[in-house]
């Protein structure tokens, strides 16, 4: 098991970090990360990583990618990582719902959307929870019903976030309604233009001021064309995308800024005339910290392995979704307490230390080991299909 990378993958990594360093900046990062938008600034750049190749790297030539192997994929969202804990714009269609349409959609699907969500043009918002679907997402109640060329569609969703500037729904919805069949068997997979008649998007703020969503639908046609894959396999299709986000989206390379900053404001800050950095027990925590994050390069390294070679992946990529968002947690808490009073304030107050950094940090982490599967379900995963225990 080799992690290392070859010499072109290196110079692809040196080309990438050249164009960073040169066109990203913090407010770009920050239009992604907050989720209040993606900006025009953002847009553009996402464009710009078209342009210059750095996207769909291990996409088929045929639908405007290169042909390479995932490897690249995982360079870049290392490298954006890096650099104020950046991703790509508009990466729900690029890091999750590509991969799905590439494996399961139509060669009409895969020509539709694939080049533009390559070229960024498009965004999607991820159409799964319900407010009483959330964990056990085969519990969904929102109904697919055929209705001539068309479904028809009614129901809610809930912490649907960037809903209220995507172009498209990736939605499951129930397609089959027998009371003889297991839940999961039922499900069914849609791409919905978010302009169709009849989709109400309502805000919902979270403690760090981001902006998720709850959208309803109310008798919206879908034609048929638009169901991704088979009917009633949309459960499969999403456990398959879950596991590719898992590798995607749970990078920990975007802790390493936090880290950096905390080790550059301890070296920079004196309390009673001395650099805090000279306190035994901050140095042991960010000593500790640092070992955790080359502890989760390694995990991530092992699953995205497995990806690019094609493997069968049936846990690696859980125990890196665990341990990559539990590890933020402690970091940040870790932040909190070495910043002391000052770490609780706002980016807007002259007083505010590392630019307000860790304070939205410190209250956004507590979503990372919710999102995409708690914690609990990512150690039941590990429990049944890694160690072989039984079903709790």
């Amino acid at each position: 098991m080799d992690f290392g990378y070859t010499k072109e993958e290196e110079e692809f990594r040196q080309k990438l970090c050249a164009f960073l360093d040169k066109e990203l900046t913090e407010e770009i990062a920050r239009q992604n990360w907050e989720d209040k938008g993606v900006g025009p600034e953002a847009r553009q750049f996402s464009r710009q990583l078209a342009d210059n190749g750095f996207l769909g790297m291990s996409w088929p030539k045929e639908y405007g990618g290169q042909g390479l192997s995932s490897t690249y994929d995982f360079i870049l969202l290392d490298e954006l990582g890096k650099r104020w804990g950046a991703h790509i714009p508009l990466d729900v269609g690029y890091t999750m719902v590509a991969h799905t349409i590439l494996r399961r959609g139509s060669e009409m699907m895969k020509r539709e959307f694939l080049p533009r969500i390559i070229r960024g043009e498009i965004e999607f918002c991820l159409g799964y929870t319900e407010p009483n679907a959330g964990s056990d997402l085969a519990s969904m109640k929102m109904r697919a019903v055929e209705e001539g060329d068309d479904f028809l569609i009614n129901g809610q969703k809930t912490f649907n976030t960037e809903a209220h500037y995507a172009e498209y729904h990736w939605l499951a919805a129930r397609t089959d309604f027998s009371p003889n069949i297991p839940k999961h068997r039922g499900i069914s997979l849609f791409i919905v233009d978010m302009n169709s008649p009849g989709i109400t998007v309502r805000p919902l703020i979270t403690m760090s001021g981001e902006r998720t969503n709850e959208v309803f639908y109310e008798n919206v046609r879908v034609p048929k064309e638009r169901l991704v894959g088979e009917k009633n396999k949309g459960f499969y299709y999403m456990m398959e995308a879950i596991d590719s986000e898992r590798n995607h989206v749970f990078t920990p390379g975007r802790l390493l800024p936090i880290l950096e900053d905390l080790i550059r404001y301890v070296k920079e800050t004196k309390f009673m005339g001395k650099p805090l950095a000279a306190d035994p027990l901050i140095r042991d925590k960010l000593a500790q910290a640092a070992i955790e994050l080359e502890v989760a390069q390694v995990f991530a390294e092992h699953s995205r392995w497995m990806e690019s070679n094609e493997l069968p992946m049936t846990y690696e990529p859980e125990i890196t979704k665990v341990f990559v968002s539990e590890l933020e947690q402690r970091l940040v808490d870790t932040g909190m307490q070495i910043l002391g009073h000052y770490g609780q304030l706002e980016e807007d107050s002259k007083w505010v230390p590392l630019g307000g950094r860790i304070e939205w940090y410190f209250l956004h982490s507590f979503m990372t080991t919710i999102g995409a599967g708690t914690s609990e379900i990512g150690r039941n995963v590990i429990a049944q299909r890694g160690l072989g225990l039984p079903r709790s």
